[in-house]
């Protein structure tokens, strides 16, 4: 993926700090085992295939940037996207979304908005980098490393990198409020598929789709990509393929086209596959989204979580994540819960010998006590963790 670089002056560096006008969780907080809704698992040591599905929230908010019509705005929302990427504070959400996934401990899971924030300093503007860029921000890393200190050991057995865009930014201002050093921060999204340490596997894959929605920010060409990762692999003696991604949110038509790409990688596959991840669609989402979760269901993919929960909507993402914009100010705002309206975070199941059977799911990160010490969410998503049997696989499925 090309890196796109954005020519516009904004004093990022030095706009965020941490805060702590959150409201701080009521109940302490807790990594134990047990579900985090009236649903539970059964516990790791029991027989069945354990899958997960986990957006961890990129860590800001784009839309802004997107919206943008003058440099003045883009400078504007520059800054507001910065200082909520350092208010939103990964380090410390990553513990508990490591949490979550404790709960769940999952042999296989798709993570999505697993971003890479770095900067490269001092930057000439209009030039090239002139520095290496050093990493402030590697969210796949910080997960890994918050499991491990959980004693859970996971590889990043497929990862893709979409988005990759990088913008000049002002670093320190002159008596008239004029820039006069900049540095260069690099924004790349990326989407894993996590293996627990023990479970084979084997073909990892991913792909950028070719299906986007282009951009124009200020005269610069760029645009919004998303992708997919995947492997092959064997638990209790099963071999399945998991496929996870992170569908197109703002626009109807992209996510679609996307979708049908998705079927097309997997059109040939023989093994039974669970394609987990923030679709973008669901059950009761708007018009111009709700084909492509027909596109899935019409492929042969089965819905798991309506299986077993056929009265609960398990609705995972809304909107109301833990921070937001009133008016033109940022704001920390201190959501009392997370207001999700959608089911748009999907276990999907295609096998050639009928549905999985003694099926658990139950969603993950949303009540007070899986917040952060300064009360920050996990991420603005619920996590979907299933546990399942696969059916025995005779034949091909195509």
């Amino acid at each position: 993926m090309k890196r796109i670089v954005l020519v516009v002056l904004a004093g990022l560096l030095g706009a965020g700090c941490q805060s702590d006008k959150l409201a701080r969780p009521t109940d302490a907080d807790s990594d134990g085992l047990l579900a985090s809704s009236a649903y539970t698992l059964p516990a790791p040591n029991a027989h069945g295939l354990r899958v997960m599905a986990y957006n961890v929230y990129l860590g800001t908010n784009l839309t802004p940037l997107l919206e943008a019509e003058t440099p003045a705005d883009f400078v504007a929302a520059a800054v507001g996207a910065y200082a909520e990427l350092q208010q939103t504070d990964f380090p410390s959400r990553a513990g508990k979304i490591a949490a979550q996934i404790a709960k769940v401990h999952p042999d296989v899971l798709g993570l999505e908005e697993l971003a890479i924030w770095s900067v490269s300093a001092p930057y000439v503007l209009g030039g090239p980098p002139a520095a290496p860029f050093v990493i402030q921000y590697d969210f796949l890393q910080l997960v890994l490393d918050a499991l491990q200190a959980r004693g859970l050991h996971y590889v990043a057995a497929a990862v893709d990198t979409t988005t990759d865009v990088a913008a000049p930014v002002a670093t320190a201002f002159d008596g008239s409020g004029n820039p006069i050093t900049f540095a260069l921060v690099r924004f790349q999204d990326r989407d894993a598929v996590l293996v627990r340490a023990g479970v084979s596997f084997t073909d990892p894959q991913h792909g950028v789709y070719q299906t986007y929605l282009p951009l124009n920010l200020l005269g610069n060409e760029t645009g919004i990509y998303n992708g997919w990762s995947s492997v092959r692999a064997t638990v209790n003696g099963q071999t399945f393929r998991l496929v996870a991604t992170h569908l197109n949110a703002e626009y109807g038509p992209v996510n679609n086209g996307q979708a049908q790409e998705l079927l097309g990688v997997l059109q040939d596959e023989t093994d039974p596959v669970i394609a987990v991840g923030d679709f973008n669609t669901g059950p009761g989402v708007t018009a111009d989204f709700s084909g492509t979760y027909d596109l899935f269901t019409g492929a042969g993919f089965t819905d798991l979580w309506p299986v077993v929960h056929s009265q609960d909507p398990g609705l995972t993402n809304g909107p109301n994540d833990g921070v937001g914009y009133l008016g033109q100010d940022l704001v920390l705002v201190p959501w009392p819960s997370l207001d999700f309206t959608t089911r748009v975070d999907l276990v999907l199941f295609r096998g050639n010998s009928g549905r999985p059977t003694g099926l658990h799911a139950d969603r993950f990160g949303f009540q007070p006590s899986d917040r952060t010490a300064s009360g920050l969410w996990p991420s603005d998503h619920a996590a979907v963790g299933m546990v399942f049997e696969l059916p025995m696989h005779v034949a091909h499925w195509r």
